[in-house]
């Protein structure tokens, strides 16, 4: 029992949607997985054939128990290891971010899908040693994500190259298939839908995913930053880190007063009264914070929503939605004010971008 009271169960829809991944990577995982089930459960079978051989009889079978017991505690780790794997590794939710290495993920990975006919033939060059920082689940179900989409982009003359390489300060992930006769595909609706929460998933880790269709080839690269570059972004990161808030507010007053006590607390302020400037100052001015009046005309909300997070280049912004009643809520913001604001409101806003920016 919540002892808030609060019994409410609540999951938002990019959290249903990477739980949707997640199932659908375990139910294309499962022949493997049967496979290295069944595997551990006849070498086990076997293994207590044997022993039971042994011990009835002990002067013909040239095994001794011991032997038998070594080879079933073996079988035994395996078998620990592939429900390890089922649960830990596949099923897990995402958790908090953690330095780990990515070749030896996409290894795991690709070890998994080993019985695919186009990772089997794939020519593969993954360099060792490429640490980087994000949260193990996200980055496995995106690895596993892209690969699954390109072998259902797969043709019979297609060859497929897996990469992964350090680029500058980051790291690179990338799925090539090349092939004479392929021509540029339209994604389809549902392609859409998996590559915008793949670019969701990745986005909260600081991380980008481009897709290129040229014809002769089809390209799907992951771009994650190193280890070392999320550790110079962390120690850079003070508390005091001045903020980017872009006010879009029909009342020209309320909208200058907040962004002159924003001024004065050190942050970047740059107010809008009307929704004809709304997309285009997004994408000049790519805040940190947007304060969006509902009642603001000329606009979608959705749309809105959508654009301020294409506008920082891979970092999340935070979208809170002001108006004059609490009943008006729209699901594409993090946040809801009630005017007036309430200046602790808004430092609480400013706090939990810092954490996350």
């Amino acid at each position: 029992m919540n002892p808030s009271g609060d019994t409410k169960f609540r999951l938002d829809e990019r959290s249903l949607h990477a739980s949707a991944l997640r199932a659908q990577i375990l139910e294309r995982c499962r022949r493997t997985l049967n496979h290295d089930m069944n595997n551990a459960v006849q070498s086990i079978h076997s293994g207590l054939e044997l022993l039971s051989k042994c011990v009835a009889n002990p002067g013909i079978v040239r095994v001794s128990p011991q032997e038998c017991i070594n080879l079933l505690q073996q079988q035994f780790g395996n078998l620990q290891n592939t429900f390890r794997k089922l649960l830990s590794d596949i099923a897990d939710p995402p958790g908090a971010p953690e330095t780990f290495d990515l070749s030896a993920l996409l290894a795991e990975v690709l070890q998994t899908l080993r019985h695919e006919r186009g990772i089997a033939k794939g020519k593969i060059h993954i360099d060792p040693d490429l640490p980087i920082h994000a949260r193990k689940a996200t980055i496995r179900s995106v690895v596993f994500g892209v690969l699954f989409d390109a072998l259902d982009h797969l043709n019979s003359d297609d060859s497929l190259e897996i990469t992964a390489f350090r680029q500058a300060h980051r790291t690179k992930f990338e799925v090539r298939m090349r092939s004479v006769n392929r021509r540029p595909e339209q994604p389809s609706t549902q392609a859409v839908s998996i590559t915008e929460l793949l670019v969701s998933l990745l986005t909260e880790e600081g991380s980008e995913l481009h897709i290129e269709d040229t014809g002769e080839a089809r390209t799907v690269s992951m771009t994650v930053p190193s280890a070392q570059e999320a550790s110079a972004q962390s120690e850079g990161a003070a508390d005091d880190m001045p903020l980017r808030v872009l006010i879009a507010d029909r009342n020209q007053d309320a909208a200058d007063s907040l962004a002159m006590i924003l001024q004065l607390e050190g942050h970047e302020a740059k107010t809008i009264y009307s929704g004809a400037q709304l997309l285009g100052t997004l994408a000049s001015f790519s805040p940190h914070i947007v304060l969006f009046d509902s009642d603001l005309s000329d606009c979608d909300p959705a749309e809105i929503a959508s654009a301020a997070r294409a506008a920082r280049r891979g970092k999340r912004a935070l979208l809170a939605q002001v108006s004059s009643s609490d009943r008006t809520r729209h699901a594409a913001f993090d946040a809801h004010l009630v005017r007036p604001v309430d200046w602790p409101q808004l430092q609480a806003l400013l706090r939990t971008t810092r954490e996350t920016s």
